[in-house]
């Protein structure tokens, strides 16, 4: 919740739309939408209070989107607020000042992509922008110059702002400059570099920024050889997780010529393996929202390079899944749709460790799911958790059970499966569950599988020794035994899954995990001496006593609890 507010007199701002958008830990979004009521106020209620869920506030003025704050809940808090300050638009775009100009290179297939981010300054208290009609008498806040044999322009997540107007090499900014510092980014591709021994070489020739006051070029380490008259060694820097060097002029008066080579690069496919998917799955009524991370490794030395003809990696996506989105901590990937479906990773990947992540949505209905996974390369190992909600059972023939994980907020079931060989289906089986009910029901199905156990060992067992007098009686007794201890040790692994999820109590689980142990072991021992399974009644009777006082199980033989020192009574006879 929070007000929507207009300039330093802090006026309420009525009637506006507000957007709140939220992204969870696993990348799926949500947007919410409501409006400022007469005192300028709103809110959105139901919202999540999870603390790693990020959410942004928004609203859109006078035609124009204002980003509002960032809301982040703590533990335990149940409500957050963010005021969101909208000012009027003006066309004034005297405040408006280019501080920074700053190029990135990425080695390409054919060349390299170049990435300019301009740091701006907006000093007045209004929102300059300049709409369409007015663009041919006022100047725009920012205008740049694209280097000759540009192409391939793109802007972050693929959206050009109306305000950006491009005519051949010149671009042109009109806005929407809000109050305070604002970055703008865009990248392009340049190709004809020339084949040297020390990689390919360009020769570039680039036009600053008109009034930019500092121009700065990062050039990764291990890139190769940059020189550029009249830019100084500004020394390391550290660049989206890149080491790097910065050179930097103040000022810049005239076009700036660099010299560049762009380090060796291979194509090579064989080079690249992924070591470990992580699957992650939150479901709801409509659909199952999926998250993958790819852990890759990349041998041998210098840049791996994945073209449209021979990509990275190729990502196979189930035919049903939606709302699909992928990014990467590795600045110089991209993805495309791969021709024989899927998602194609292009770019370029130094050696070493990388992630690929990859998020959609598949359709879920009243009796569940069938999530199923193939890669295109072998994956040593894959790991899936499934947000334990309550809505759905999972099963997988080919994944194996692991120990649950339990976060701050939500507890998920955990499977493994080793050595998925390349186009190899793994299905996932999520059957809906029906609601649950208030009742302790591990408690009593537990205890409801002790008496059952023992009814099927009263009942089978004379039934077996009756139809062959002449077997010896371990042979007859073997099999209704055997499936017996099987059931007893399926219970103790289902219960102590309870426990770990918060199914069960921690008094409940200690009580009927020392019964079932100890029908075990009873049956054990019977096993061993050769004798027949001992009754229900026989196997509780040995029961290890509790501590009046602190109710810590003993074993036979003390007479006083190990943990509080109490005497304990005497075993019944």
């Amino acid at each position: 919740m929070g007000r929507v507010l207009q300039g330093d007199a802090n006026r309420p701002v009525p009637g506006i739309e507000i957007v709140l958008y939220a992204l969870s830990p696993d990348g799926t979004p949500g947007l919410r939408r409501t409006q400022s009521d007469a005192a300028g106020a709103y809110a959105f209620e139901g919202v999540s209070g999870a603390t790693n869920i990020a959410y942004l506030v928004g609203a859109r003025y006078q035609g124009i989107p204002v980003p509002g704050g960032r809301i982040a809940f703590e533990s335990g808090q149940k409500s957050a607020s963010a005021d969101i300050r909208v000012a009027d638009l003006t066309d004034d775009m005297s405040r408006v000042q280019i501080r920074e100009q700053t190029l990135r290179f990425y080695r390409e297939a054919d060349g390299v992509r170049i990435e300019e981010t301009f740091a701006i300054e907006n000093s007045g208290h209004e929102i300059a922008y300049v709409t369409s009609p007015r663009r041919a008498r006022i100047a725009p806040g920012l205008s740049a110059t694209l280097p000759a044999g540009a192409s391939d322009f793109r802007m972050p997540l693929g959206v050009i702002p109306d305000g950006l107007v491009r005519e051949g090499a010149a671009a042109r900014f009109f806005g929407p400059f809000y109050p305070g510092m604002q970055d703008l980014t865009w990248a392009y591709r340049l190709a004809g570099g020339v084949e040297t021994p020390g990689g390919l070489r360009f020769r570039l020739t680039f036009t600053p920024a008109v009034g930019v006051e500092t121009f700065n070029v990062l050039v990764p380490d291990g890139f190769g050889s940059f020189d550029a008259p009249g830019l100084a060694n500004a020394g390391a820097a550290e660049d989206n997780g890149r080491s790097a060097t910065r050179f930097s002029t103040a000022k810049p008066r005239a076009p700036l010529t660099f010299s560049l080579i762009a380090p060796p690069a291979r194509v090579d496919p064989s080079a690249i393996a992924v070591h470990e998917v992580e699957i992650i799955l939150n479901a709801d009524d409509a659909a199952i929202a999926v998250s993958e991370t790819h852990l890759l490794t990349v041998s041998g030395s210098g840049l791996l390079l994945g073209t449209p003809q021979s990509p990275l990696l190729r990502v196979p996506i189930p035919p049903d899944a939606n709302d699909l989105r992928f990014g990467s901590e590795a600045p110089g990937l991209e993805f495309s749709p791969h021709p024989d479906g899927g998602v194609a990773v292009l770019g370029s990947l130094p050696p070493g460790e990388a992630r690929v992540q990859i998020a959609y949505h598949v359709p879920v209905s009243a009796t569940g799911a069938r999530l199923v996974r193939s890669f295109g390369v072998r994956v040593p190992l894959l790991r899936v958790f499934v947000a334990d909600t309550g809505r759905l059972s999972p099963s997988s023939p080919r994944l194996h059970r692991a120990r649950p994980v339990r976060t701050e907020d939500l507890n998920y079931l955990s499977f493994e499966a080793f050595d998925v060989a390349p186009g190899e289906e793994v299905a996932l089986e999520l059957d809906a569950l029906p609601p649950r009910r208030a009742s302790n029901a591990s408690a009593t199905k537990a205890l409801a599988l002790i008496a059952a156990l023992g009814l099927i060992a009263w009942l089978v067992l004379p039934v077996v020794s009756r139809d062959d007098d002449q077997a010896p009686a371990s042979s007859q007794q073997a099999e209704p035994e055997r499936s017996e201890r099987e059931a007893i040790y399926d219970a103790i692994r289902d219960l102590d899954h309870d426990f770990e999820t918060d199914k069960v109590s921690a008094e409940d689980h200690t009580r009927l995990r020392e019964e079932l142990r100890t029908r075990a072991a009873a049956m054990l021992r019977a096993e061993a001496d050769g004798d027949s399974a001992p009754s229900l009644a026989a196997a509780t009777a040995v029961a290890p006593r509790a501590c009046a006082a602190c109710r810590v199980v003993a074993a036979p033989e003390h007479r006083f609890c190990a943990s509080c020192g109490a005497p304990l009574e005497a075993t019944a006879a």
